[in-house]
């Protein structure tokens, strides 16, 4: 008599010999995939590695020297490649006499930001004048560190404006764009070495020549700036990088 087979004829887990399932360490493999996939997405990114020691900078009294006019030894629209740090620049018009203001900004900055002693440029003056007598074929460097070892400073603050054109128009409308362009160096004394660089190029663009100016804009007031206001924004974004102690 035919019986019929009560299981099921869906045919069950395959087993091996030893009775164990083929699939378990192909499972068990994918769980512990997932897992480790999931610990990593929960995992903080982005932490940055341990940060080195700053370096000592050994420096506590600054010569600030004026700052120069490249406008006096350059023609506008030559190319000058600026013989400390190698930056180039395009020399143009330099409003006369806008040296003092770069350098009483930059003194007020070290005065209220550092702990620095500073001797005042005025202090510089003399025996920048008794070098250059002496010699003739110094490099703009080598007077600024003969300057700092005659004074007995730790490092000299040395700085050259490129370019300082006025705007020819109104805070809304403008014919000619104001343009600034200068560099600061931090020199130390003892060995020569350039401690730190800060350099600034811009001419003001209309947002819709460059919407990346945008925050130039803002920090204008939404208009177009003076060459004094942009010089300003200049140094406030290059001396935020100005080493400290």
């Amino acid at each position: 008599m035919y019986r019929h087979n009560s299981q099921s004829t869906i045919p069950g887990p395959v087993r091996t010999r030893a009775g164990r399932n083929p699939y378990f360490p192909i499972s068990i493999l994918l769980i512990l995939t997932v897992v480790s996939l999931c610990l990593l997405a929960c995992a903080p990114r982005g932490q940055p590695p341990t940060a080195e020691p700053s370096p000592v900078l050994n420096i506590k009294t600054v010569l600030v020297v004026p700052f120069n006019n490249a406008a006096d030894r350059y023609e506008v629209g030559s190319t000058v490649r600026c013989s400390v740090c190698g930056t180039v620049f395009v020399a143009g018009s330099v409003t006369p006499g806008i040296e003092s203001y770069f350098t009483e900004q930059l003194l007020t900055f070290i005065k209220a930001q550092t702990t620095y002693t500073l001797l005042s440029p005025g202090a510089g003056e003399g025996v920048r004048s008794k070098i250059l007598s002496e010699s003739l074929h110094l490099s703009e460097r080598d007077i600024v560190l003969e300057t700092g070892r005659r004074l007995k400073a730790d490092a000299v603050v040395s700085g050259t404006i490129y370019r300082f054109r006025q705007r020819i128009g109104t805070r809304f409308s403008v014919d000619t764009p104001a343009s600034v362009a200068f560099g600061i160096h931090l020199i130390r004394v003892a060995d020569g070495r350039l401690i730190w660089v800060g350099h600034f190029d811009e001419t003001q663009q209309s947002l819709s020549e460059n919407l990346f100016k945008l925050s130039t804009f803002i920090r204008g007031g939404w208009a177009w700036l003076t060459a004094e206001k942009l010089a300003r924004i200049g140094l406030d974004k290059v001396l935020a990088t100005f080493p400290v102690p």
